[in-house]
């Protein structure tokens, strides 16, 4: 006879349960989360009944070894190749793919200003499974807007019991600093397109940040693309020396979009962030590189890498090192499924994503085989994601549960600093591709207790 023992809970997690206000209660706790997260994509029927707080040192070490990675992550991509083009040959990505270049010293410079990686708390901590790097790395309003939730549902308490970092806060202190080094008064346009976000009606996704910078001394303006050129002023300059970049390439080719109006905008003037270079940085054979080693890296980076990031490397047809033992890539990838994820090196929402343990044993070979001509992906060391508790609700009393989830942790860092951190999870418990998008994810934030 088979027992089924309840997965424990990993101490990094801590102990912290927040209890819900009583002037609230589920019903209360529900409506707010709903206000706030209206019409900018959000699961309605269950939704988290408080938030994931977890100890101050655990979120200290979770953001610190992001920024630190995300730092070495850049510094890979930079040491490829002089130039974007060098660095695209290093990666073996089609230029075509990249047509948003500007100047170098703004790709380099800011290329990294904001990010958020993915990361589960394996047995030892947090493991960073992968980097996403740019303005359109998704769930950024969604955290912004969670956060602000959790904040007005204890509103009434002197003190709150948590610290919030404010992510368009965080943002917006990026955009004042790049103001300043250009000499110009402070001003974004946000571009991104309502194409982008399935299920929702009105513009409020990108107008809540819009909002937000204008309460700060901020110029800013929603454009979608067909209306970018109207941004354009006197003389032909941009009238906004900043834009937030609320797409990738790859998604507005697959609406149609034309680009043209983003060039002209660059060329007159708007300093887009991130700049694309960004999407190189976020290609995830640099952290096989990185994962594998690099000749340059310093004692500290390595054990940086050995303590934070599974075992990656590059696909193709070579020998590799794992576990002390050199044996062929392909080999290792075919006869220990069951211990190695497959992913494409470009891909996002979980797409081109395998993981070996769930995959059926002739699919996975047909994908490494694959992945070994056409070296276009990583292999990486399959990490069980830690459990802890959490508590779910339907707004009802009777359907407040208590929940043991294997979270999906995304701490966005802005310019090396903490700025919110999304959580992504299964209510039953289970794990595996975690998206909001094409898997049903719950979406919560991770707070850190005073």
């Amino acid at each position: 006879m088979t027992t089924h023992t309840r997965p424990q809970h990993h101490p990094w997690f801590g102990s912290y349960a927040l209890s819900r206000p009583p002037r609230l209660g589920a019903a209360g706790v529900r409506d707010v989360l709903l206000r706030e997260m209206d019409d900018i994509g959000f699961h309605q029927d269950l939704v988290s009944a408080r938030p994931l707080l977890v100890p101050p040192q655990s979120a200290a070490e979770l953001y610190g070894a992001a920024a630190r990675l995300l730092a070495l992550l850049r510094k890979a991509l930079l040491a490829s190749g002089p130039t974007p083009r060098h660095r695209m040959a290093a990666l073996g990505t089609d230029e075509s793919l990249h047509p948003l270049f500007t100047d170098d010293r703004t790709e380099e410079r800011y290329c990294a200003c904001m990010a958020r990686p993915d990361a589960v708390i394996g047995e030892h901590g947090p493991q960073f499974l992968e980097f996403n790097v740019g303005g359109a790395v998704g769930g950024a309003v969604h955290t912004h807007m969670l956060t602000r939730a959790w904040r007005h549902v204890h509103a009434d308490v002197d003190r709150l019991p948590f610290d919030a970092p404010s992510l368009f806060g965080a943002r917006r202190r990026v955009f004042a600093t790049v103001c300043e080094e250009l000499k110009q008064a402070p001003g974004v346009a946000l571009l991104g397109t309502l194409r982008d976000l399935p299920g929702v009606r009105t513009t409020r996704y990108f107008d809540a940040e819009v909002h937000h910078l204008r309460r700060h001394g901020f110029a800013a303006e929603f454009f979608e693309p067909e209306e970018l050129d109207r941004g354009h002023g006197p003389g032909g300059r941009f009238r906004y020396p900043l834009g937030l970049r609320h797409f990738t390439v790859t998604e507005w080719r697959r609406h149609g979009i034309d680009l043209a109006p983003v060039r002209r905008a660059l060329d007159a003037g708007c300093t887009f962030l991130a700049p694309q270079t960004a999407f190189l940085v976020s290609n995830k054979k640099v952290l096989g590189w990185v994962s594998e080693g690099l000749p340059w890296m310093t004692a500290a980076d390595r054990a940086l890498v050995r303590r934070y990031l599974p075992w990656t490397r590059v696909v193709g047809d070579r020998r590799v090192t794992w576990r002390g033992r050199c044996t062929g890539l392909g080999e290792l990838l075919l006869r220990r499924r069951r211990r190695f994820v497959l992913k494409k090196a470009v891909g996002m929402c979980g797409d081109g994503v395998l993981l070996g343990p769930s995959t059926d044993p002739a699919v996975w070979r047909r994908a490494v085989e694959a992945a070994l001509r056409d070296e276009d992906s990583i292999a990486q060391e399959y990490v069980e994601a830690g459990r802890c508790a959490a508590e779910v609700t339907d707004g009802t009393e009777s359907g407040t549960r208590p929940a043991t989830i294997a979270p999906l942790l995304g701490p966005y860092v802005m310019a090396g600093r903490p700025a919110g951190c999304l959580v992504r999870y299964f209510a039953d418990g289970s794990s595996g591709i975690v998206s909001m998008y094409g898997h049903g994810a719950l979406i919560n934030v991770l707070l850190a207790a005073r």
